[in-house]
């Protein structure tokens, strides 16, 4: 009986590790580096709910980094923080992209963040927002590609997003958003596919391979219990991992 309890803790605790520290696998999101570092230059972009524009930013070629935060508020006193930004009318929820111009150039980004925005009209925190640099080329260009796209009525083919919404601002102080919100849905959907696992074990689903009544009574009751951790971890997550940065 000593040794069956010890294989089970044994097992929950390799587990129980897997699920905290074994993430999705490496995405092109905050992960990719280019070899030509000269080429770098960055674009900041108002998107909607940041969690999926910075997984599809970060498939475009020559992105090399995709960060999810907070700008749009050059009058704040103090750094924002997640809850700060839902429950204020000021901060935007934005996309920095790194990228390699060498590859990709400022025009093509445009059209990548107009077909992958999902913004809310009326909504400042999920506005649609080029932020430029002031008197900077990438100004006189975004400006350029809005007026040609007002004076064309664009609007984006899968649903009719017309770019009336969008509007060129002044780049502000950007600040990383809390590490949990940074290559949230490759995270998301790792975490996901492993819960259903376990609630599959959980239900008896291997109660036919089992050799008996007390081993079958185990495993379940192990994957209930990593179920638990994984769902404490997630909270823990929120509080250990809610550092905001600036980044220059």
């Amino acid at each position: 009986m000593a040794q069956t309890q010890l294989l089970r803790l044994l097992t929950i605790v390799v587990f129980a590790r897997n699920v905290l520290c074994f993430t999705a696998p490496k995405s092109r999101v905050n992960n990719r580096r280019s070899s030509s570092l000269s080429a770098e230059k960055t674009a900041t972009f108002g998107m909607g709910c940041f969690w999926a524009p910075a997984e599809d930013m970060a498939k475009v070629d020559g992105v090399i980094d995709c960060v999810a935060g907070y700008t749009g508020n050059p009058a704040a006193d103090k750094t924002p923080s997640y809850d700060s930004v839902c429950f204020g009318r000021r901060w935007v929820e934005a996309v920095r992209v790194t990228y390699d111009d060498s590859k990709v150039s400022y025009s093509q980004l445009l059209e990548a963040f107009f077909e992958n925005q999902v913004p809310k009209p009326q909504s400042r925190q999920y506005a649609s927002i080029i932020f430029v640099p002031k008197n900077s080329n990438e100004e006189k260009e975004a400006q350029g590609w809005l007026n040609q796209a007002l004076s064309d009525n664009k609007t984006r083919e899968k649903d009719g997003l017309p770019a009336m919404f969008t509007t060129v601002e002044t780049e502000s102080p950007f600040y990383k958003a809390e590490g949990y919100h940074q290559n949230y849905w490759p995270k998301w959907r790792l975490r996901a596919m492993i819960t259903i696992g376990l609630l599959t074990i959980a239900s008896g689903a291997l109660n036919g391979v089992l050799p008996s009544e007390a081993i079958q009574e185990n495993v379940k009751s192990g994957a209930n219990a990593l179920i638990s951790v994984g769902a404490a971890a997630a909270i823990l997550e929120r509080v250990l991992d809610a550092k905001v940065v600036e980044l220059n």
